[in-house]
């Protein structure tokens, strides 16, 4: 007898456990799915403002190139991104852009070749600027929108400073 009310406290403790364990991955999975929700609607927020690509600069340059010089888009799209001069003072705008979740050395070294110094300059990038920029790897094109909307936060926290 006693056996039996040792394993049926067992099996009641055991199913408790596991119910209060689903609850904390239950809210943690809420937690991440509404974390989620919130960046997708602040990135479809940015599309449609609809910026035109003359007033969102991706670098700071002397020359802006004329709209009727400008190369086809495919050829735009092979091009090697374009090298800063050394006349910009960089080092003094230069942001650490390994904070974006996702960046890391190698393609932070990607993106200041391309004259990206700041979140700024990098949030105003389209998403197939950025994978020309940093090459089309399959995580690079899962996870663009994404580097795109931490740069904006960022480049957001450091304008209210």
């Amino acid at each position: 007898m006693k056996v039996l009310r040792v394993f049926f406290l067992g099996l009641i403790y055991g199913w408790f456990m596991r119910w209060i364990i689903d609850q904390i991955f239950l809210n943690d999975n809420l937690r991440m799915i509404t974390n989620e929700n919130e960046q997708l609607r602040e990135r479809i927020r940015s599309l449609e403002t609809n910026r035109p690509l003359e007033t969102r600069p991706i670098m700071q340059s002397t020359a802006t190139p004329q709209p009727d010089q400008r190369p086809a888009p495919a050829a735009r799209a092979a091009a090697p991104a374009p090298a800063i001069t050394r006349s910009q003072p960089t080092s003094s705008r230069r942001d650490d852009l390994k904070k974006i979740k996702g960046i890391g050395p190698v393609m932070e070294k990607k993106l200041n070749a391309a004259g990206v110094n700041t979140f700024e300059q990098f949030s105003r990038l389209t998403a197939q600027e950025v994978q020309n920029i940093l090459g089309l790897s399959k995580r690079v094109v899962q996870s663009t929108d994404n580097l795109l909307t931490q740069a904006k936060k960022l480049a957001q926290q450091k304008s209210k400073r």
